[in-house]
């Protein structure tokens, strides 16, 4: 099992995650009209995310802050959810992961998530946090 990442380490690979995919003109097409922000509020440690999907940024933001969507799970589970770990949609009907707001956003985002799951994880790989990964990368070859 994977070592739990702190909050600043989820703002700052998600944020990364986002920030790389600015460059992919796919994962853009896909988020392209799609309008909303989603609180993602993490316990164990405790932290706050927004994503806003306007502007396909995603920074440290606080318990008060309005969204259209709030997401409330464990870090643990944020961290393996961008890993392609963790079913989203499974884990919000067993009440792993709470919803308030609109979940028709979460649903409508959730395909295009699973494109940033490669940058997340090379985000990871680079901070030299590999045991925050679920399937080690293999080591290079000679």
């Amino acid at each position: 099992m994977p070592t739990k990442p702190t909050a600043p380490e989820m703002f700052r690979f998600i944020g990364s995650t986002f920030e790389a995919a600015r460059s992919d003109e796919e994962i853009l097409a896909r988020m392209n009209g799609i309008q909303g922000t989603m609180k993602v509020i993490t316990t164990d440690p405790d932290g706050v995310l927004v994503i806003d999907m306007a502007s396909q940024e995603a920074r440290e933001g606080n318990a008060d802050e309005e969204a259209d969507a709030t997401l409330r799970m464990s870090t643990m589970a944020a961290n393996l959810f961008w890993q392609g770990e963790l079913n989203m949609l499974a884990s919000m009907t067993r009440g792993l992961v709470r919803v308030q707001g609109k979940k028709t956003l979460i649903v409508r985002v959730l395909p295009i998530a699973t494109k940033l799951f490669p940058l997340y994880i090379q985000t990871v790989i680079e901070a030299g946090r590999e045991d925050l990964l679920v399937k080690k990368p293999s080591p290079a070859s000679p």
